[in-house]
């Protein structure tokens, strides 16, 4: 479980944490997580361009544009539907970031996946520009 109480991950923010994700073959491999709030709802998505294959904030302690309308790498500045994932960049369109299941439940903000173990969370951070009020 992520404890992390719901009301701490608002609009302006995001919080990554270190897991370990488990599939059908007999290796896990370690991931590092984007999660964050998204016109009230919460999602999350392995923190890597397919570009680059970079974490969203590699450059800049930022995952949304200016305007709060796409995910964004900080890199070369790759843009990604907040809500599915996919991306709207011509290199890569189409293509879509790994999501992971997470939802709020009794105040917290849990991960879903039966194969996930979290190994660590990382601190909120608030978009550039944003009251954290």
């Amino acid at each position: 479980m992520l404890d992390l109480p719901a009301e701490a991950l608002d609009e302006t923010s995001f919080v990554t944490v270190d897991v370990l994700l488990h599939s059908q073959t007999p290796r896990a491999r370690q991931a590092n997580v984007l999660v964050f709030r998204y016109q009230g709802r919460v999602y999350a998505y392995v923190n890597h361009c397919m570009h680059m294959q970079r974490p969203l904030n590699c450059q800049e302690d930022a995952v949304f544009d200016a305007e709060r309308r796409w995910l964004r790498c900080s890199m070369h500045g790759f843009i990604f539907e907040p809500d599915t994932g996919i991306c709207r960049s011509p290199v890569c369109e189409g293509q879509a970031l790994q999501a992971v299941k997470v939802a709020e439940e009794q105040g917290l903000i849990v991960f879903k996946e039966k194969q996930l173990q979290v190994l660590a969370f990382h601190p909120a951070k608030v978009a550039p520009g944003q009251n954290h009020d």
